[in-house]
């Protein structure tokens, strides 16, 4: 099995940075289901692992921030 090499100029992740929906649900304040219905829709940056989405805390914001100025949300 291969390993990948760490990514340079990269801390490692930490508890911190990786949410679940329920995470990312108290983050923006929005009910785990639509959090969820973002996800799969490709609206908020996550991976599915198995039955379980994770995202990452700094691409859910950099996302939620780069949509702020487009317009009202769904």
């Amino acid at each position: 099995m291969k390993t990948r090499a760490p990514i340079p100029n990269r801390p490692p992740l930490t508890r911190d940075d990786v949410l679940d929906g329920r995470g990312v649900a108290e983050l923006l304040h929005l009910p785990l289901s639509t959090v969820l219905e973002y996800a799969r829709r490709g609206l908020l940056p996550g991976r599915k692992l198995g039955r379980r989405w994770i995202f990452l805390r700094d691409e859910v914001e950099a996302a939620v921030r780069g949509r702020s100025g487009g317009g009202a949300a769904a």
